[in-house]
């Protein structure tokens, strides 16, 4: 991805997301959404950016990606990215 469209999804998701402030532009590109209706793995572990007060979503068989929900899996993300989004998270 070119570096104006790492800036402008960086810009997205802290519009969107008030408390990714003291994220990376870097930080921010490596995150990636779940699709809406996305079927979660078992066994994976996620995290709602849209509710980030709220637990870890265990990944269950037949559950999938709630309307309105902006799930990130851990799988998807680098070690230092996943640690940042828990120990930022409002509460």
């Amino acid at each position: 991805m070119q570096r104006n469209a790492r800036t402008k999804t960086a810009e997205k998701l802290r519009q969107r997301f008030q408390w990714l402030q003291s994220f990376t532009d870097e930080e921010l590109h490596q995150i990636s959404m779940c699709a809406i209706d996305e079927p979660l793995r078992a066994g994976e572990e996620y995290f709602d950016l849209s509710h980030p007060e709220q637990d870890l979503i265990p990944g269950r068989s037949g559950e999938r990606v709630p309307e309105g929900a902006c799930y990130v899996a851990r799988s998807t993300l680098p070690e230092q990215v996943w640690r940042k989004l828990l120990e930022t998270r409002p509460r």
